[in-house]
């Protein structure tokens, strides 16, 4: 279980996904080693052992990666099991790229919105009640 985030550039910044329209197409966020550069730059110790599935451990939880291996990288998925301490990384990350960041679980753009953190805190709850923890 995890708070799932999927990262993309498209052709203009959206503030929602209502405004996506349907022909919309992603653009490449570089080459898969530009994209794993640009993720190390703000996840500093991301273990690339398995290039396409980038793993960031720390002290408050944990980020997979997951990178695909299509050339150039069209977009990436994080599975999130981590404090909110992580959600201003996702964000500078975004913002220094160019990307936008889906909360998968809200349907927002977390750096469009006023309370990024909203999805991760929705997701620890619900984690929280299904392991029975209070």
């Amino acid at each position: 279980m995890s708070w799932d985030i999927s990262i993309q550039r498209f052709s203009r910044v959206y503030t929602s996904i209502q405004q996506i329209p349907n022909d919309e197409r992603c653009v490449p966020l570089g080459s898969q080693a530009e994209v794993r550069a640009a993720i190390s730059e703000v996840f500093h110790g991301t273990d690339w052992s398995d290039p396409t599935w980038g793993n960031y451990d720390f002290p408050g939880g944990s980020i997979e990666f997951n990178m695909g291996k299509p050339e150039p990288n069209n977009g990436f998925m994080l599975h999130v099991r981590a404090s909110e301490q992580v959600v201003p990384l996702i964000v500078t990350l975004c913002i220094q790229n160019g990307w936008q960041a889906l909360d998968c679980g809200s349907g927002e753009f977390l750096e469009q919105s006023n309370e990024p953190a909203s999805g991760q805190a929705a997701w620890l709850a619900y984690r929280n009640q299904v392991l029975g923890k209070a």
